[in-house]
């Protein structure tokens, strides 16, 4: 930030930096025109690089732009706006993905890189140079989907003039593993704390993704009516849809017993669950294969091995229509298993 006069420091955006009186701490100043007044609140620092550095921060995660060319719009700008808006809103693993998907798109774009440099050129050298660093295609895709997201949530905002067009990326390798029934029993037969357990009986149950077996609630569920609904009141749905889904009876005890939260630890929400689950994992004698996303894999291809309508998976998985490339992926490989174990069936029975 250029520095101003003596008796009144350089402005950006309407603010500027000053002390109270008797302090040494650095302030975020502003006339408040309503008021007719200057208003000032701290920045934490008595340092005046950092407090510039903490002044420019704020102010480009708080004071928005006006159809921005992409030429003049800074991608770590347009990021740190929408994590300001928009991410902060999620619950905290969800934000958590999001920065991290964020960050490290920035981390493979030249410092400072502009919303026009991120074009199709731009994204192209992003993606070869995160599959240098040995980042998978679904996290390059995952990552890629945030930047998109915030870019468009800039232009909707009219905070930027036009979006860029975003390169096509290819899918990875869906997860493949699935557990047999004898696999899931051994898992389950595995010594484990009670809030493992209790996760593993809601994947089971309901096949959702772990994030949202993590937050279910009590509250989620209609005991009566014999429902769970996934998506808690007040969550709005978002492309990951969250269904409501009939209530598995044998679920019902792991639901009486919570007091807030299904998946508790002393009585206390968890974050993670991966770590726990890995301990338990390793001690059923499974493989880094297995991950708690096979569980969700596992429910769908067992319904679809008892005939349940590809169209109902979805449903179930909260996967839309145009998503069912998605769902028939996650039972394919079993197809195929289950396929060649008849076929090596009948080769011994005409043995």
């Amino acid at each position: 930030m250029p520095r101003g006069r003596p008796n009144r420091p350089a402005q950006l955006a309407g603010f500027w930096l000053s002390k109270r009186p008797g302090s040494a701490m650095w302030c975020r100043t502003w006339f408040d025109a309503d008021a007719r007044q200057t208003r000032r609140a701290s920045l934490g620092t008595d340092d005046p690089d950092a407090a510039e550095q903490a002044l420019a921060g704020w102010i480009a995660a708080n004071v928005a732009t006006r159809h921005a060319e992409p030429a003049d719009a800074t991608l770590g700008r347009i990021f740190l706006r929408y994590e300001a808006e928009r991410v902060r809103r999620l619950h905290a693993a969800g934000a958590t993905a999001q920065r991290r998907s964020l960050a490290m798109i920035l981390q493979h774009v030249p410092e400072g890189a502009t919303v026009a440099q991120f074009g199709i050129r731009g994204q192209e050298a992003a993606r070869n140079a995160m599959q240098a660093a040995g980042y998978g295609p679904w996290t390059i895709k995952r990552a890629f989907g945030a930047a998109k997201a915030s870019i468009n949530w800039a232009w909707q905002r009219e905070e930027l003039a036009r979006p860029v067009p975003f390169i096509k990326l290819e899918d990875g390798e869906l997860r493949d593993r699935v557990l047999s029934v004898v696999e899931v029993a051994r898992l389950w037969d595995a010594d484990m704390p009670d809030h493992v357990r209790a996760f593993i009986a809601v994947m089971l149950a309901t096949g959702a993704r772990p994030d949202a077996a993590v937050q279910l609630t009590r509250f989620q569920f209609d005991l009566v009516q014999g429902v769970v609904n996934l998506n808690p009141a007040g969550r709005k749905q978002t492309k990951k849809r969250r269904p409501i889904l009939p209530l598995a009876s044998w679920l019902r005890p792991f639901i009486e017993g919570a007091e807030g939260h299904v998946v508790a630890y002393r009585g206390r929400p968890i974050q993670k669950i991966a770590g726990a689950f890995q301990t338990v994992r390793d001690a059923a004698g499974f493989g880094p294969d297995v991950t708690s996303y096979t569980l969700r894999h596992t429910v769908a291809t067992e319904l679809k091995r008892r005939g349940v309508a590809t169209s109902d998976i979805a449903a179930l998985l909260g996967h839309s229509r145009q998503e069912f490339r998605t769902t028939e992926g996650y039972i394919h490989v079993m197809g195929e298993t289950l396929a060649s174990l008849r076929r090596g069936a009948a080769i011994s029975d005409s043995g």
